[in-house]
């Protein structure tokens, strides 16, 4: 069974790190070597600004969605959530699992009355129709180069 809950990020953290290689290797640049700031994440979890929601099954965690939540620069009235990371394991990726999270996430945050969630897709695994199916609306797309 499939369990999906809001948790302290220094409760999971240890257990979330085990999916991050394989998230890293699926979705990230290989010329930068992975070297999360644990450090960093956990010091803003204590300031309350990191919302970690977790997929389970029978009590394993298969899958994650880590983001920052606080007042928008631009617009102090609007609490926003800034969407991170989020990953479910390969082998998890069916029916709905990651629909689910989603929605589990966003009941979640409407309790903590955000307003508004910011959430990116890589081109290389697109999930923006996904994302569209939930009422989510592009609205920009940003680029990267190496430079050193």
């Amino acid at each position: 069974m499939i369990t999906y809950q809001v948790e302290p990020l220094e409760n999971c953290l240890e257990e979330i790190k085990t999916l991050f290689e394989a998230h890293w290797e699926e979705v990230a640049d290989p010329n930068i070597p992975l070297n999360p700031n644990y450090d960093k994440y956990l010091e803003m979890a204590k300031q309350g600004l990191v919302h970690a929601v977790t997929a389970r099954e029978d009590g394993a965690i298969i899958g994650y969605h880590i983001s920052f939540i606080y007042p928008h620069l631009h617009y102090q009235q609007s609490v926003t959530c800034f969407t991170d990371i989020f990953f479910i394991a390969k082998e998890h990726r069916k029916g709905f699992v990651g629909i689910r999270l989603f929605k589990f996430l966003e009941q979640s945050l409407k309790e903590k009355n955000v307003q508004r969630i910011y959430m990116g897709t890589k081109l290389r695994l697109d999930i923006g129709a996904i994302l569209e199916r939930l009422g989510y609306k592009p609205i920009e797309r940003i680029y990267t180069k190496i430079i050193g």
